[in-house]
């Protein structure tokens, strides 16, 4: 995950983290607010606040695919190694 983040909520989160190396003024937000756990969008539950997100990640929610052994994503914008 951390060396090869492949959902792009996943890199939003990162970008929300604290770097001990760099000084910023202000961290990357992440647009809206979390969902409520017992009431979850259709689609992606990560699609509203998701910032590639299309109508097909609203629409349908995606299949758990293994990119590399024991690496696994839940998005349809995540491309397997070599394609």
């Amino acid at each position: 995950v951390f060396d090869r983040t492949m959902h792009p909520y996943t890199v939003s989160l990162f970008g929300a983290l604290p770097s001990l190396d760099q000084k910023v003024d202000r961290l990357q937000a992440i647009a809206g607010l979390m969902p409520d756990p017992a009431n979850l969008p259709e689609g992606c539950p990560f699609h509203p606040r998701c910032p590639r997100a299309s109508e097909r990640c609203a629409r349908e929610a995606p299949a758990n695919r293994e990119i590399t052994p024991g690496h696994f994503v839940k998005c349809w914008l995540a491309d397997k190694e070599g394609e």
